[in-house]
């Protein structure tokens, strides 16, 4: 009889051929790309016009000069900061009653105003709702302040000229490469968090169809049942490989070939705490290790299913779950002591991307010697417990041997 690993590595290369060599396949690698281009393009059309509305709008219903002094008060800040930080101006030519104007003003649907300013710059009158103190009160006395003072000056005569700032060039300091690792924490937490979000959830249905055309007692007869689901997590392993490799081939092409347009290849000037080489080593390592982990469980749960339909009612608590265990790794990021922390760290199913914010933050690399040792662990658990469940519920048979046993993982072939 083979070993478990040998059993292990039949079906997985059995299962990698059967998905790779198959015309979904093609769907399965372009797919990805349409939904994400699509979902960056819609993101960055829905964010752009959520910039332009959401943007705050005064009517200032004041005097020509009042309203020239602002406006140009209003440009200068925005230019020296951002056009997102200040609101919107718009001159109303004044009428008789102030006040029912501003009231007219402010119910105007179409014009969408916030406030309304009136008055002038030693006497400003601001009429709107309370909320607008927390934000466009605040922006507009800003406004005030600046267009007074730029007046003050003209009126003494008196012309402040723009001071150059001398400038002493140092290596990154503490603040910013702690924020900007920070900014790499979480990045490589949520790619982990995707690419396993989209491929590891389909462990969920792998099984159902075996189950109904009776393959899988054929292949528990002849196999032990560990080394199917062993098999069936490290075909996944490398399907998602081979979708990895092409999908990051593309990236990086781009990349490189929008860097040549522009005449400049350079590499982001902060590096992980462990370098940029370990970095990317251990990034590969906690996806598999993040995808073996929740695919052995998904596999797992999946293999209790026994048709499509009751699959679908469980991918919705299962996405939960991994959302759940998303958030969970990031609060890693921004602390590195409490208990919330390292629960983060220990937890099987978030330490992965716990860790690998650990490596972006952490120079030290023992810790991570011990963590994948850890998640190893793990994934021998789950497969164990799943493998043992599944011939009691399902196959309807005994489980044999201690759960912790290795004797099947030494046995080669019967003579």
């Amino acid at each position: 009889m083979m070993s478990v690993f040998d059993a292990a590595w039949v079906i997985a290369r059995r299962d990698f051929v059967a998905s790779v060599f198959s015309r979904s396949f093609i769907l399965f690698l372009i797919a990805p790309l349409l939904l994400f281009g699509f979902l960056l393009f819609a993101a960055g059309m829905a964010g752009e016009a959520e910039r332009d509305a959401s943007r705050p709008v005064v009517a200032l219903v004041a005097d020509s000069d009042t309203v020239a002094r602002l406006e140009g008060a209003r440009d200068e800040l925005a230019t020296a900061t951002s056009e997102q930080s200040f609101p919107l101006l718009r001159a109303v030519a004044p009428a008789e009653n102030l006040v029912a104007q501003a009231r007219w003003l402010l119910a105007d649907q179409e014009a969408g105003y916030s406030a309304v300013f009136t008055g002038t710059l030693d006497q400003p009158v601001l009429i709107g709702p309370a909320q607008v103190d927390f934000h466009v009160g605040t922006r507009i006395r800003l406004i005030v302040d600046r267009a007074r003072r730029t007046a003050a000056l003209e009126a003494a005569g008196v012309e402040v000229p723009p001071v150059p700032i001398r400038r002493i060039v140092t290596g990154q300091a503490a603040g910013n490469l702690q924020m900007l690792r920070r900014q790499l924490a979480g990045s490589a937490q949520g790619l982990i968090f995707g690419v396993s979000l989209m491929l590891s959830t389909l462990l969920l249905s792998n099984l159902v169809e075996e189950k109904s055309n009776k393959v899988i007692e054929v292949l528990a007869a002849a196999v032990p049942l560990d080394a199917v689901f062993f098999g069936k997590l490290i075909a996944m392993l490398g399907i998602s490989g081979v979708g990895l490799t092409l999908w990051g081939g593309m990236l990086a092409s781009g990349y490189l070939f929008w860097q040549v347009l522009a005449d400049w290849v350079a590499l982001p000037q902060v590096s992980p705490a462990v370098g940029w080489s370990p970095f990317a080593i251990l990034l590969l390592l906690y996806y598999c290790a993040n995808f073996m982990l929740l695919g052995a469980l998904f596999l797992g749960i999946g293999a209790q299913a026994s048709n499509i339909r009751e699959i679908q009612t469980v991918s919705m608590p299962v996405t939960l779950l991994q959302v759940g265990v998303f958030l969970l790794a990031m609060t890693v990021i921004g602390r590195d002591t409490g208990a919330l922390t390292w629960f983060a760290y220990i937890f099987p199913f978030s330490s992965p991307m716990a860790m690998v914010a650990h490596a972006a933050k952490h120079e030290t690399l023992w810790p991570h010697l011990l963590a994948l040792s850890w998640h190893a662990t793990w994934v021998f658990v789950i497969v164990r417990g799943s493998a043992r469940l599944f011939r009691r519920t399902v196959l309807k048979s005994s489980a044999d041997g201690a759960f912790f046993s290795l004797a099947a993982f030494r046995r080669g072939r019967a003579g």
